[in-house]
């Protein structure tokens, strides 16, 4: 059983700065969706203003997959430490724009900041944990963004003094700026990456077979973006203004049952390490989508406030799983950048999903909108059978790690009954080069 004395002291000291950024990204990423339906008003915005709005931010954001390829050819500290420096600028930035277009602008750079960081957390968590805590450690580090969304929620009060009091909000991101120091200071290049030479580029992996893990990875995380993306980011907007909650109770409701919710990624990153990645993924994908069309279907509280305990545990139980699990099935030298191209994927159904909102929500109503896209997660359910288990691998010193060779239990794309040696497809030898010894 994975416990926290499982944890090496390089372990905790990596999850703990970890956790901290992720306080401060978290903080900073969920404005958009908390304060919109307060700003709406002084932006002059409509339910299908606002899809839009979220979608454009979106699109920008595939701007992201630039920091992840740098990544994986000059290292993951400073991108990471550029990403992280520019998301609360740009949030500075939303909070003084004085229109719609400045407004979406300003925010768009920092969803930039945030896919980068968010992304890029995970391969480094992934590379420098040990492997019996990898997918518990991650979803600590998941609980840590939870709780900077949560402390945007306990804030949001300030949102509704005035139609200008949204801005407050976004200025307050500007305090990530001292953690500039403790990164510079505290945050080494990962094991992973100093250990192994980088002469594999990503194309090339994807046509030595590392294509048949990275589809499915990337249509799964279209279709539970699409899905997840509108039904978190109205969540406010269907208890306000579908159910004329007032804004004091339905606050109320949000904070303790997605609070209590969140303990999803911790309960996910122990699933993960104990039975395994593809079975937690699943039972994560089922939870939301019963809890997010019950959210979105019913009108009674006794059912809303257990569909949001729902919704929230099943998301963050995806958290820790797929991160682990995405890390594990591709190679140290083209990682960050399959991270990075499954992460725009998702993008690209997060913006699918806005899209069909904007054309169809004013028509047939958020629930029947919400509810058309839960279907989604049916098949990505059924994808994930597809993909082997890698419960167990060690990043550090597995070939596949360095080379991506394929075990007899995966060659044939068949899930392996023994997750502890499951590694990615092969790399050409031609386009590999044989690693350096590890650095002791």
């Amino acid at each position: 059983m994975t416990t926290l004395t499982e944890f090496t002291i390089r372990d905790r000291r990596v999850l703990t700065l970890m956790m901290f950024v992720a306080l401060v990204v978290g903080y900073g990423a969920s404005q958009l969706s908390h304060t919109l339906p307060f700003a709406r008003v002084a932006l002059g915005l409509t339910e299908g203003g606002m899809n839009w709005v979220f979608a454009v931010t979106r699109v920008v954001s595939l701007l992201g997959l630039l920091f992840m390829v740098f990544a994986d050819r000059r290292g993951r500290r400073l991108p990471f430490i550029v990403a992280f420096n520019l998301m609360p600028l740009a949030n500075l930035g939303t909070a003084l724009a004085p229109d719609p277009v400045s407004f979406t602008a300003a925010h768009s750079l920092a969803r930039v900041a945030v896919i980068a960081v968010a992304g890029l957390d995970i391969v480094i968590l992934a590379e420098e944990l040990s492997p019996r805590v990898r997918a518990l450690g991650i979803g600590l580090y998941a609980l840590a963004g939870a709780a900077g969304s949560g402390i945007g929620l306990i804030l949001l009060p300030i949102a509704d003094g005035s139609e200008t009091s949204y801005r407050i909000l976004f200025a307050l991101t500007g305090i990530g700026l001292l953690a500039i120091p403790l990164l510079a200071r505290f945050l080494k290049e990962s094991r992973a990456y100093v250990q192994y030479e980088r002469t594999v580029t990503f194309r090339t992996a994807l046509k030595a077979g590392l294509g048949r893990h990275f589809w499915p990875l990337a249509a799964i995380a279209f279709l539970i973006a699409a899905f997840s993306s509108p039904a978190t980011a109205f969540v406010m907007e269907r208890l306000v203004d579908d159910l004329q909650w007032d804004t004091a109770p339905a606050r109320f409701l949000l904070m303790v049952f997605s609070g209590l919710g969140t303990a999803g990624v911790l309960i996910g990153g122990r699933m993960a390490d104990l039975v395994g990645r593809k079975r937690t993924t699943i039972t994560a994908m089922l939870a939301g989508l019963i809890g997010g069309v019950a959210f979105y279907t019913q009108n009674t509280g006794w059912v809303l406030a257990p569909a949001i305990f729902l919704a929230t545990m099943g998301l963050g139980m995806l958290t820790p799983a797929l991160g682990a699990h995405r890390s594990e099935l591709f190679p140290t030298r083209v990682r960050a950048t399959a991270a990075g191209w499954i992460t725009n994927v998702a993008i690209g159904g997060s913006i699918a999903g806005f899209v069909i909102g904007a054309f169809i929500v004013d028509e047939v109503g958020l629930s029947t909108t919400i509810t058309a896209l839960a279907g989604g997660l049916i098949v990505a359910m059924l994808l994930v059978t597809r993909l082997p288990e890698t419960r167990g691998m060690d990043l550090l010193r597995s070939k596949a790690s360095r080379s991506g060779a394929t075990t007899p239990g995966t060659q044939t794309g068949q899930p392996s009954s023994r997750p502890a040696t499951t590694t990615p497809p092969a790399i050409p030898k031609t386009a590999a080069a044989r690693p350096p010894a590890p650095r002791q």
